[in-house]
């Protein structure tokens, strides 16, 4: 068929490949932002607005957006309940405060923490076990000699 187009001019490549919106908004984004289409797309962004009340603001969040030639601009949102914002910070935030620590002191106790902080660890020993074999691996030299 793709023969048939290039040697007939009349033949329309839409009449094989007929345009149809694949759901993803990356096309209606750069147009919104382009040609000043103010749309509201649910997007990532940093929560430097307080969009989600709760999660600290060098997080990112999935937020409403309004998008424009302004730029993208969060919509602030009533927050979620207690319990799911003690989660978020149960199980995203703390890990990766954790982690940052642990790299700025080199701190090897710290990615013990860290280890032990996951569901699926069950014991000191495990977690020991796990980061021992990490930091023995051949490609991990540079990590090995940066936490003591």
């Amino acid at each position: 068929m793709a023969f048939k187009i290039a040697e007939d001019p009349t033949v329309r490549i839409t009449s094989v490949f007929p345009p149809e919106k694949s759901g993803e908004i990356i096309v209606p984004l750069i147009e919104s932002i382009a040609c000043d289409i103010p749309r509201v797309f649910q997007v990532n962004i940093m929560n430097s607005g307080g969009f989600v009340p709760g999660v600290p603001e060098n997080f990112e969040v999935e937020v409403p957006a309004l998008v424009s030639k302004m730029g993208v601009q969060g919509i602030k949102t009533h927050g979620l309940p207690k319990p799911l914002i003690a989660h978020i910070l149960r199980d995203r935030v703390a890990p990766v405060e954790i982690e940052l620590e642990a790299y700025e002191r080199g701190s090897k106790d710290l990615l013990l923490q860290l280890i032990m902080m996951d569901p699926w660890t069950r014991s000191e020993e495990q977690a020991r076990k796990l980061l021992d074999e990490i930091l023995s691996l051949p490609r991990c030299k540079e990590m090995r000699d940066h936490y003591t």
